[in-house]
């Protein structure tokens, strides 16, 4: 790394003789000339460190290796491309070897210009330095090419790299299989696929498990089968990835026959459905509002012996709640609870917020301390669903309390949680204690809406101060808070 702490030296200027350079005399003597350019690198001079290098190599001098190679990588950094392939071309021609991390910069230097003949180039040059190219340079180009729409010299450029016997890198000829059927479709994918098993390079489950999961995320299941029968064709056996990949698709569009026909297979198969496998499929059909086939798939699993996990659980809790099927929620909370489950709050909100919303506060408590006994702590959610709840059945005294505790243990409050705590407060004829809430939300940097003013304006009437009820209103227009009808 080029530093800018060490001190700045200067060139002789005792040689009359010697070459200029920025008001500097060069030296004709390369170790010296070495110095200067380690302590130009070292101060982070990057323009003289590349004059003194052309200088050095119209000398015949050889510039000091490490320093070029950190000149080379900073001149990358601040896109001044071509004079980091010009150090780079007199390190190759003094018979260095830069190494392929700094080749590699240079390259994708020049592909984020759109230079991408300039990086061929340079990759092509690699070899006859003595360095190969790796799986980050050929990634590079591709993508590169694929950005120009060169989508034929990208595989003509990799045959081409077979041929010269480098390795078939399989992440790199996966990626270009990926960038193929991404830009040109599947059957162009497969024809270059069949294309390249003929230079020896064959692809592995890995690579026909990433083109599954691209297709499936395009929700193109009819192409994702193609695929499968190709896979099968050469002997491969698709293993757990390859089936929840389809099976996430399938659930996607709704097609749950198709779905249960992959668990039969996957049960018939080496690769049984895992706890991730079932997931998908509660989730899915969580999401469509389906829990009873959700439930029905929780048995199944049971009974292959495939436990639920906590992922499982939350989310046959998240969709009871939503059927206010709050009493079966509590039971499986329980259960998981003395199964010894990990719990983590989000487990908790999800009851204690419908059962606050129910206006059932008191088993929702029920629960708020048994998370506090498990040494699970509460957060804003956790105690804005209660004091929502306590609003709800006009249990002021214990929203107040809760507010306070929120405060006094310096939780996030949020601006409905204010705002509930004081159209219950104006509800019930304590404006004052409103008003002290109001300060407390506005100390809080935690501006009032248009809701809570017309609260305070109605409990004050309600109270009898309509004096003070109407003052307020008034200002309130004035500030174009509230409209004079109201």
């Amino acid at each position: 790394m080029i530093s800018t702490n060490a001190r700045p030296v200067q060139l002789s200027s005792s040689n009359a003789n010697a070459l200029t350079l920025d008001g500097y005399h060069v030296e004709h003597d390369e170790v010296s000339n070495n110095d200067v350019l380690r302590n130009f690198c070292a101060n982070g001079k990057l323009t003289e460190s590349c004059n003194l290098i052309n200088v050095m190599a119209r000398l015949g001098q050889v510039p000091d290796f490490p320093s070029c190679i950190n000149i080379v990588r900073g001149l990358v950094n601040v896109d001044k491309m071509e004079k980091a392939t010009r150090v780079l071309e007199v390190m190759v021609m003094s018979g260095g070897v830069p190494d392929v991390i700094t080749y590699n910069k240079v390259v994708g230097g020049l592909c984020k210009r759109g230079q991408l003949n300039s990086a061929i180039r340079i990759v092509q040059d690699m070899s006859f330095s003595g360095c190969h190219p790796d799986v980050i340079t050929f990634n590079t180009l591709f993508r590169s090419m694929f950005d120009q729409g060169k989508y034929d010299e990208a595989v003509w450029f990799w045959k081409d790299q077979l041929n010269k016997g480098y390795p078939p890198y399989l992440i790199s000829y996966t990626i270009l299989l990926e960038l193929i059927c991404k830009h040109c479709g599947i059957q162009r994918a497969m024809e270059v696929m069949d294309d390249l098993a003929l230079e020896g390079c064959h692809p592995d489950l890995v690579t026909y498990n990433s083109l599954i999961n691209l297709i499936c995320k395009g929700g193109k299941y009819e192409d994702a089968t193609t695929v499968m029968v190709d896979l099968l064709a050469h002997g491969l056996e698709p293993n757990a990835v390859t089936y929840n990949t389809l099976l996430h698709c399938l659930c996607s569009k709704g097609n749950w026959a198709e779905a249960d026909d992959i668990l039969a297979i996957m049960n018939q198969a080496s690769y049984p459905p895992t706890v991730v496998t079932y997931n998908i499929l509660i989730n899915s059909l969580c999401k469509n509002q389906l829990l009873d086939r959700a439930i029905d798939v929780l048995h199944r699993m049971v009974s292959k012996e495939c436990s639920p996990d906590i992922i499982t659980y939350n989310t046959l809790l998240a969709a009871m709640c939503k059927k206010d099927m709050t009493e079966e929620a509590v039971d499986i909370l329980h259960y998981m609870r003395d199964s010894g489950f990990s719990l983590v709050v989000i487990t908790y909100n999800t009851v204690i917020d419908r059962l606050a919303k129910k206006g059932d506060i008191k088993k929702a408590m029920i629960l708020f301390h048994e998370m506090v006994n498990d040494g699970i702590t509460p957060d804003d959610i956790t105690y804005g669903s209660l004091v929502m709840g306590f609003c709800k059945k006009d249990m002021v005294e214990e929203a107040l309390e809760m507010l306070q505790e929120m405060v006094n243990i310096n939780c996030r409050i949020r601006g409905t949680t204010f705002t509930l705590v004081i159209q219950a407060l104006c509800r019930n004829g304590k404006v004052d204690s409103a008003i002290e809430v109001l300060n407390m939300m506005i100390s809080r940097c935690s501006k009032p809406n248009k809701a809570i003013y017309l609260s305070l304006v109605k409990g004050l009437a309600a109270s009898g101060m309509t004096e003070e009820a109407t003052e307020l209103h008034k200002r309130l227009i004035s500030y174009k808070i509230l409209k004079e009808d109201f």
